[in-house]
């Protein structure tokens, strides 16, 4: 049960039981060498009801904690003091003076963190070489380019950048590639281009997403090029997402040139160990332990994107906790995601992106059991899009988290209405 606000800032040995209560939780979720080493010395230094402020017994356990353990720390204090922020500072310092966030130009998910990621051969270098960027690791190569087919987790990649660096006081712009064409296009419309022009050359980390969609767009590719170029002249940082390579995109030799003069890395599917690893992390999140039979041949399955990998996941484990997972109903998920990938899975895996990101939701909401407006309007948008594309009743519904063909029919409709009513949504959605 959350902790009282009041009694926590009046009362020092109540604070001091509830942060025990925080460790407690932090000590079961990471490796006893980790909260040894980082942890054992962090104490509460104040809570005034609306931010925890954690002191550290040095600044290099302050820095760690901030830019590697923080997701972690705020997930634990919830648990214990409900909805409040978290401050980490070093010895002595006055909680009111500590370094405050910076700006973020854009939309951007800080559930994505680098901790959630799960590193893989595949996409090793372009995990390092985007975290190195977010932390402004003197030398790090900028600017970075991740390409690969669409639901490896290259937006998880650039969201947590920009999240960690915005906490590191930095000021981002995070953008996709939609979204940064018609905020430029907004600008030309009302002649107020050179507000968006300045701001997004003062920041000290550019991040653009789907680059690809650029391609043929000479103007919006100028305005790019010219913000890169500004971008990196202030010694600032820039990184793109993209399907392609660059060279295999219509983009102008300079903003080419310009990209391929730091790190282009290539992000690949996991492999068996990295499948592994990424089912067990999930149920642990889930609290839930998973047959190893189940995990195995959960792992077995080559998902052609992380997203349909995790869908599977999460009906195995909503079979477990009602206790109905065993091969039959596990096989019949995992056909699922072959009906997926033979329905097409990369232009399907963009298009649920898209509608998530529309709404502000997670992808992987769209094929879960969460309700709410935002999410159930998100999926039936996707749903009714999926169709447009020509997936069946059954392929919809296999994106869709195992949904049956009559649910999928009324999403449908729904979406269909939402979308007649917001000419923009589907603009936005298949661009």
């Amino acid at each position: 049960m959350p902790l009282e606000p009041a009694s926590a800032s009046s009362e020092p040995r109540h604070l001091a039981r509830s942060w025990r209560a925080v460790l407690g939780c932090l000590e079961v979720q990471l490796n006893p060498h980790t909260f040894a080493t980082w942890l054992k010395g962090a104490r509460p230094r104040s809570f005034d009801g609306a931010t925890l402020a954690i002191e550290t017994p040095n600044d290099i356990a302050r820095d760690w904690l901030d830019t590697r353990l923080r997701p972690v720390i705020e997930r634990a204090v919830a648990q214990v003091f409900g909805d409040v922020a978290v401050t980490i500072v070093g010895p002595g310092i006055d909680p009111a003076a500590a370094r405050p966030a910076g700006e973020i130009l854009g939309t951007v998910n800080c559930r994505y963190t680098f901790d959630e990621y799960q590193p893989s051969e595949g996409n090793l270098l372009a995990l390092h070489a985007i975290r190195d960027l977010a932390e402004a690791v003197p030398g790090a190569p900028s600017p970075v380019v991740l390409y690969g087919p669409p639901g490896l987790g290259k937006t998880h990649l650039l969201h947590a950048a920009a999240c960690l660096a915005s906490r590191l006081g930095r000021r981002v712009a995070c953008f996709d590639a939609a979204a940064f064409t018609a905020r430029f296009v907004e600008g030309v419309r009302t002649s107020r281009q050179g507000d968006f022009h300045a701001a997004i050359r003062e920041v000290d980390l550019l991040l653009l997403d789907d680059l690809q969609q650029l391609a043929g767009r000479r103007a919006t590719q100028e305005e790019f090029a010219s913000a890169l170029d500004a971008v990196m002249h202030r010694g600032g940082h820039v990184a793109v997402a993209s399907e392609r390579h660059p060279f295999d995109l219509d983009l102008l030799d300079r903003l080419s040139s310009r990209l391929a003069q730091g790190i282009v890395t290539r992000v690949e599917p996991f492999d068996d160990d990295a499948r592994r690893a990424f089912i067990e992390r999930v149920a642990r999140r889930h609290r839930i332990a998973l047959p190893a039979w189940a995990v195995q041949r959960l792992a077995s399955c080559r998902a052609p994107s992380v997203r349909l990998l995790l869908g599977a996941v999460n009906q195995a484990i909503a079979l477990q906790r009602v206790g109905r997972l065993d091969l039959a109903r596990l096989d019949a998920e995992i056909a699922r995601v072959a009906i997926a990938e033979a329905a097409g899975a990369e232009p399907t895996a963009e298009l649920l992106e898209r509608v998530a990101r529309y709404f502000g939701v997670e992808t992987g909401d769209l094929a879960g059991r969460a309700r709410g407006a935002r999410v159930g309007e998100a999926r039936a948008v996707a749903a009714a899009l999926l169709q447009e594309h020509g997936l069946s009743l059954t392929q919809v519904g296999a994106l869709l988290g195992g949904r049956d063909k009559s649910t999928v029919s009324a999403l449908s409709r729904k979406g269909l209405a939402l979308l007649e009513e917001h000419p923009a949504l589907r603009q936005r959605a298949i661009a």
